[in-house]
């Protein structure tokens, strides 16, 4: 399990130049998701989001905070540790989850080197429009301090575009196109 903490920001076209142009350029490639949840949909009530990835299960365990918009996320890869997680939680097994939702994406990955921290950038581009999202991986960096690195980093590469909760969240926005009931329950 690993520790991400990210923020997402509306795409603009000249914030990927300044990227694309002050970045190392990662990878491209497409992602297909699938969401996973019950019938009731108590993972994404609790903001647990099982999907599976490429064909490899994945489970996020997501809070986000407020005043700075910086979500933090626990990533859990091993089927082993997602069964348990579940079973611990919910009282279910991954075998039990059925899909909800596909999500279509391409990505663009890039990083750049701040005072020793790799920060990571994502452009996504899904069925319905386009984002990016800033994120640091660490184990042992408090959520202010990478806060205080995203922003630095921002303020570094003169990136503008903003956060906007309605179209930051791949999964809100692909389900208010796929699913209502499940759109209303990801937008709380």
């Amino acid at each position: 399990m690993y520790i991400e903490m990210e923020k997402k920001y509306s795409y603009n076209q000249d914030d990927y130049e300044k990227i694309v142009k002050n970045c190392k350029f990662e990878w491209i490639k497409d992602i297909k998701d699938y969401y996973l949840d019950m019938p009731d949909y108590r993972l994404f009530k609790n903001k647990f989001y099982l999907r599976m990835r490429n064909g490899i299960y994945e489970l996020k365990i997501t809070t986000i905070n407020d005043e700075t918009n910086l979500i933090t996320s626990k990533e859990i890869i091993w089927d082993d540790e997602i069964d348990d997680i579940l079973k611990n939680e919910f009282d279910i097994s991954i075998d039990e989850t059925s899909w909800v939702l596909f999500i279509d994406t391409s990505r663009e990955k890039y990083s750049y080197v701040l005072w020793w921290e790799t920060i990571i950038i994502d452009f996504d581009s899904f069925q319905y429009w386009k984002r990016y999202e800033i994120e640091v991986v660490s184990e042992s960096k408090t959520s202010t301090e990478v806060d205080v690195l995203i922003e630095e980093f921002r303020k570094i590469l003169w990136l503008e575009s903003f956060y906007d909760w309605e179209q930051s969240a791949k999964a809100t926005v692909c389900a208010r196109n796929q699913n209502l009931e499940i759109y209303e329950i990801l937008k709380i």
